[in-house]
C-alpha cells in the first residue's frame, strides 16, 4: 500500500515520539509499503522554524533520508486538485497534503482532527489509518 504522512507524523517519527503515532507502527515498520514524505511537509518545517515555532535537528534531510521514507515532489496536478477541495480547512499546507494524497492516491497518516474532516469528501485517502 502507498502512504503519505502528514507532517506531525513525519516529525513524531523521525525525533522517536512513538506513542504519538502508535497505531501507524505496523504500516511504518512494514517494508511493503511505501512510504512518502512531501517536500510540502519540510517547507511547512523549514517556515516553522524559521519564524521560531518549531525546533528541528540540523540534519533534518538526513535523519529523513535514514528512515527509508520516499520524498514526493509537489507538481501541478496536485495544487490543481486543491479547486475541488471544500474549505473545510484553511491550513495551506495541510490542504495540499491532502490534495497530494488524493492526485497520487496514497492514504494520508495523521492525527490531525481538522484534517480528519475531510474524511467525508476524500474516504479512500483515510481508509481504515487514522486515530
Amino acid at each position: 500500500m502507498k502512504f503519505l504522512l502528514d507532517t506531525c507524523v513525519l516529525l513524531w517519527s523521525i525525533s522517536g515520539n512513538f506513542n504519538k503515532i502508535k497505531p501507524f507502527l505496523p504500516i511504518l515498520e512494514n517494508k511493503k509499503n511505501f512510504v512518502g514524505v512531501s517536500i510540502i511537509s519540510y517547507w511547512e518545517i523549514i517556515i516553522k522554524k524559521n519564524l521560531g515555532k518549531l525546533t528541528v535537528p540540523d540534519n533534518l534531510i538526513e535523519l529523513i533520508e535514514k528512515t527509508g521514507y520516499a520524498w514526493i515532489n509537489l507538481e501541478l496536478r496536485h495544487i490543481q486538485s486543491l479547486e475541488k477541495l471544500p474549505m473545510i480547512h484553511a491550513d495551506p499546507f495541510d490542504r495540499l497534503l491532502i490534495a497530494q494524497a488524493q492526485s497520487e492516491k496514497f492514504q494520508l497518516l495523521t492525527t490531525d482532527s481538522q484534517i480528519i474532516q475531510y474524511k467525508a469528501q476524500a474516504p479512500s485517502i483515510f481508509d481504515n489509518h487514522i486515530l
